[in-house]
């Protein structure tokens, strides 16, 4: 059985960390992902969403980790592992950041399904 102590706090520190980032350099999170300068309201929607990845890590860096919060970690590292990979077909989103964002968004949220299967 999966460990769901290192898991959830990994994820959590991934999330608060990444948080934190976007909210201090937005700009600098644009031109790594994107490859372009930001313009118009990019950097403050980037900082919206580094406010709301600092609300999701806060939700199981508490351990045990509540789990209807572990679902939560589990839905958003699919679904952003999914989208970042969709940006990178389409062409939008290029370089190493992206892909070490995408393989661990996808990492995690598989061995969160896998330990979600095994509560269940």
């Amino acid at each position: 059985m999966l460990r769901r102590l290192p898991l959830y706090r990994l994820a959590s520190a991934v999330e608060l960390s990444t948080g934190v980032a976007l909210v201090l350099s937005p700009n600098l999170a644009i031109e790594a992902l994107f490859q372009a300068q930001a313009s118009g309201a990019e950097p403050q929607l980037t900082q919206l969403y580094g406010l709301a990845l600092i609300a999701l890590g806060a939700t199981c860096w508490k351990q045990p980790c509540p789990h209807q919060a572990q679902r939560g970690m589990a839905i958003y590292n699919n679904l952003a592992g999914i989208f970042l990979l969709s940006l990178i077909l389409k062409g939008l989103c290029t370089g190493l950041v992206v892909w070490t964002a995408t393989v661990l968004h996808l990492s995690l949220g598989l061995v969160m399904i896998k330990d979600q299967q095994q509560k269940d």
